[in-house]
């Protein structure tokens, strides 16, 4: 059971997080920016390699590599952001906020990485694209009560094309093979991670005030 003490520690950082949904949005669209234009790259990145290289599949191996690399080029760049934000205002990194967006995101979080262990194991991980989609849209819906407006609107849209393409809108389908053909996972990766990510960044980037 937690403290009474405790309890009041959350509202209060609860309450703090949702006065500075303008803060919120000023660190989390730079973050957007590199994770959308990153995600482009790769998936086009993706493409242009298989022409090349003459190739009508890429392995499981490389799909992983490279949207991995994405993922943790992104987190550090929204990390860095944190921690200079909270350099600045003369607060510890990892604070009670900090705490409560990372245990909100951590049930959908666990269950993308334990999907794609298995994935890895069965090598097959394009498969995992909808999930991915889908796991992103709740972890950040999951935010939503510390979070600005925007934050939900992105969860929502994630939820929605990663709901569309596990019922197979996309016609989504993993492959027989050991690998899978590049077009529509990647395809998926550059319209959600990378197009949704540009947009949340325009519509959301710190302007100056009149």
């Amino acid at each position: 059971m937690i403290a009474r003490s405790e309890a009041e520690e959350h509202l209060r950082v609860i309450r703090s997080l949702m006065e500075r949904a303008t803060i919120y949005r000023a660190l989390s669209a730079p973050s957007a920016l590199v994770g959308g234009l990153l995600s482009l790259a790769a998936g086009g990145g993706l493409a242009l390699w298989q022409r090349r290289q003459g190739a009508a599949e890429i392995s499981s191996g490389t799909f992983a590599t490279v949207w991995g690399f994405v993922f943790v080029v992104t987190a550090l760049v929204s990390l860095s952001l944190i921690k200079r934000d909270a350099v600045r205002r003369g607060e510890p990194f990892i604070s009670v906020g900090f705490r409560l967006a990372l245990r909100a995101m951590l049930p959908p979080t666990a269950f993308a990485a334990a999907l794609t262990l298995a994935a890895l194991v069965r090598n097959d991980v394009q498969s995992c694209v909808p999930w991915w989609i889908t796991c992103y849209g709740l972890g950040l819906l999951a935010m939503g009560h510390f979070a600005p407006c925007s934050i939900a609107r992105l969860g929502w849209a994630f939820l929605a094309a990663g709901a569309a393409s596990v019922a197979g809108i996309f016609k989504f389908a993993p492959a027989p093979q050991p690998s899978l053909a590049v077009d529509t996972p990647c395809l998926l990766m550059a319209t959600t991670f990378g197009l949704f990510h540009l947009i949340y960044a325009v519509c959301t980037w710190p302007r100056r005030a009149r």
